[in-house]
């Protein structure tokens, strides 16, 4: 039987630029973090439109994922906000994912975790913010992230990988290809979630077999950016003034 932690673990998600990865690392790992996985990205924000000699430049991003206990989850993403300075916009941004069940750490499943009676506290009270995650043939995430702008969409990261679906087979020379994929994270505020993830799968045709996929995860809290928080808090004085 696979034992698994349930409701007892967090995971947090860090996106900073690369030469920053090492700072952020050893920074959780003086709270309580046990280690990450790395997986290189490249930024696609309103922070960063560079151009040289015209061509516009991405900066490399490295996306941080660091698994910690509940109870130390607030204090090991303040540590990292702090150790890159998240609180200036473009510095990176670092969130908080709930995990429902986790295995594969044998060092976890050894300490024991005091039980505890209070009921957990459902993400949707509480959460200001969503994850779009879209997988699609590489090649199609400048359309993604796009499409998200035209939305309300800040920007986003995008990460590679392979497609093993089974609209994945195509050959060369009798040899079976799997597709290279890029995966993109967009974050945005939960009022325009369903405007953004119908406007990128409408761009990306992603209703359609072999396009591509396109999910929303709840994102409990948010650090790095204070612009999206200031457009936000913005946007409702002007609504609250106009029904008035």
């Amino acid at each position: 039987m696979i034992d698994l932690l349930k409701h007892c673990q967090k995971l947090i998600i860090s996106i900073v630029n690369r030469d920053k990865t090492s700072v952020v690392v050893k920074a959780s790992k003086r709270k309580r973090a046990e280690g990450a996985t790395i997986i290189h990205g490249q930024g696609a924000g309103i922070e960063k439109c560079k151009t040289f000699w015209g061509i516009p430049l991405e900066p490399e991003k490295d996306v941080i994922f660091t698994v910690v206990s509940d109870e130390h989850a607030e204090e090991v993403l303040g540590i990292i906000s702090k150790s890159v300075k998240m609180g200036k916009s473009g510095n990176g941004v670092a969130f908080i994912l709930d995990i429902t069940s986790f295995t594969g750490a044998v060092h976890l499943h050894k300490k024991k975790d005091k039980p505890t009676d209070q009921p957990l506290k459902s993400m949707d009270e509480t959460a200001q913010f969503e994850l779009i995650v879209s997988i699609v043939n590489k090649g199609f995430c400048e359309e993604i992230i796009t499409a998200a702008r035209k939305a309300g969409a800040a920007g986003g990261t995008i990460m590679t990988g392979r497609g093993t679906g089974i609209h994945e087979h195509g050959k060369l020379f009798s040899f079976n290809i799997e597709p290279e994929k890029e995966v993109v994270l967009i974050l945005v505020p939960q009022k325009i979630t369903d405007k953004v993830l119908e406007s990128i799968v409408k761009t990306g045709e992603l209703d359609k077999p072999g396009k591509g996929i396109a999910f929303v995860l709840n994102v409990e809290k948010v650090l790095g950016i204070n612009h999206l928080l200031d457009e936000m808090l913005h946007k409702d004085k002007e609504e609250k003034n106009g029904s008035s």
